[in-house]
């Protein structure tokens, strides 16, 4: 299908949201991303690098990120949260397994 989805099937779902602007994105980081916690976003076009910033500050540019791509992956460094973004789609946010 060549698609880069990720099989959510026998993980800890966190959550799913329809939503898939900024504010829905930027709600979602602040439920899942603790104090001072580095969030690393994994964009869908492998030609632009891994960006790390802290959860507060990736709430603040939430709609950047948004509107810069059609998909990207957002991995809390700390409490292992892993949000994917699909454009028109919504995100998903679930848990790393060990």
């Amino acid at each position: 299908m060549n698609s880069t989805r990720l099989d959510w099937q026998g993980v800890e779902v966190l959550e799913r949201s329809e939503e898939f602007d900024g504010d829905g994105l930027r709600e979602m980081v602040r439920r899942h991303g603790g104090e001072g916690e580095l969030v690393v976003v994994f964009w869908g076009n492998h030609a632009v690098p891994p960006v790390a910033l802290e959860a507060e500050v990736m709430a603040a540019h939430a709609e950047m990120v948004v509107g810069s791509c059609y998909e990207c992956w957002l991995y809390f460094t700390d409490s292992r949260v892993l949000i994917e973004f699909q454009d028109g789609e919504g995100f998903v946010a679930a848990r790393v397994p060990n």
